[in-house]
């Protein structure tokens, strides 16, 4: 995915979902700050959707969107991307502070994403070696630091038990 193509998509939504606020999370969320990651050989060239939340959340709004522009929907078959729309549960797994963070999308009214930092804390919470292995890449970019990171982990609503394994990932990503 790149920067158009993520702003297409949240056009799209827009304009289904009037009067509602687009937020992106995900690893295209990267892309209002980073569009160079988007570029053919970018780390987000094989990203093919966009982690989007409406807000106000209204479940309707959401099926709608999700009907409309969803993963195999006529939208996805089109422009070879598509929406996936998130539940407001998401919001619960985010650092304190997130808000204040958010990155506007370029080009795109009343759309923002979350911070590359705060994608990095809850990539690390998911640990899917596909996220590590974008983390590492934003690592080595700069895009993400160690101390920031960090502390948005600490910032986590999680359960003592996810600790653990959330403190490896983060070793990996950061000590390699």
């Amino acid at each position: 995915m790149n920067l158009r193509s993520l702003q297409h998509v949240i056009v799209a939504a827009k304009s289904l979902a009037e009067g509602k606020r687009i937020i992106v999370f995900g690893s295209a969320s990267l892309l209002a700050s980073y569009p160079e990651l988007g570029s053919p050989s970018g780390p987000l060239a094989t990203t093919y959707d966009a982690d989007i939340l409406c807000e106000p959340f209204d479940e309707l709004t959401s099926v709608m969107l999700h009907e409309a522009l969803g993963d195999n929907r006529t939208y996805h078959r089109i422009h070879g991307y598509h929406a996936d729309v998130l539940r407001d549960s998401i919001l619960q797994t985010l650092p304190s502070g997130w808000r204040e963070r958010l990155v506007p999308v370029p080009d795109c009214e009343e759309a923002f994403a979350i911070s590359s930092n705060d994608l990095a804390a809850l990539k690390l919470l998911v640990g899917r070696p596909k996220d590590i292995d974008l983390l590492i890449i934003l690592r080595e970019n700069a895009i993400v630091k160690a101390e920031a990171v960090e502390k948005l982990i600490h910032q986590l609503d999680i359960p003592i038990e996810a600790m653990p394994r959330l403190l490896s990932n983060f070793r990996m990503v950061f000590s390699s």
